[in-house]
């Protein structure tokens, strides 16, 4: 008797999962809801206190005057030519990559020239094999990043 009914139970969720098989589920939730007509709203209830750390957050960005992401280091050097050759640097970088950022900072003893505004380090990864044929010695580090537009 037991057995009789895990069998008719298989049998019953077997047909449930061939049943649900069948219908075709929809490309997207939207596509579905506006197809078949149905209009609606959508109401996101959530903790102030959310709404408090996410504000936080945003404000401790806009201090920064950026985003913590990726740049890539083309050049570095000290000595009296070093402003000289760093501006070189950047004139033959934009040269050939003129819709990529440059930048040149001093930090003492240093003059360096930074490239790109990365997001991830893998986007800084593939633009470094794009241009380390001509910058053999770049380097991917971490900075602070301008906005996304």
């Amino acid at each position: 008797m037991v057995k009789r009914k895990y069998y008719l139970f298989l049998w019953f969720l077997c047909s449930l999962f061939l049943a649900q098989a069948k219908a075709q589920p929809p490309a997207n939730v939207f596509a579905y809801f506006t197809a078949h007509g149905q209009k609606g709203s959508i109401e996101i209830i959530q903790d102030p206190a959310i709404q408090a750390r996410f504000n936080v957050c945003l404000s401790q960005q806009a201090k920064l005057k950026g985003i913590n992401g990726y740049r890539i280091s083309i050049y570095f050097g000290s000595g009296q030519d070093s402003k000289r050759n760093a501006e070189l640097a950047r004139a033959n970088f934009v040269a050939r990559y003129s819709d990529v950022t440059c930048y040149i900072k001093f930090e003492y003893p240093y003059f360096k020239v930074y490239v790109g505004d990365f997001r991830t380090r893998s986007d800084a990864q593939k633009f470094l094999n794009e241009i380390s044929y001509n910058y053999p010695d770049a380097f991917i580090r971490e900075d602070l990043i301008q906005f996304p537009e």
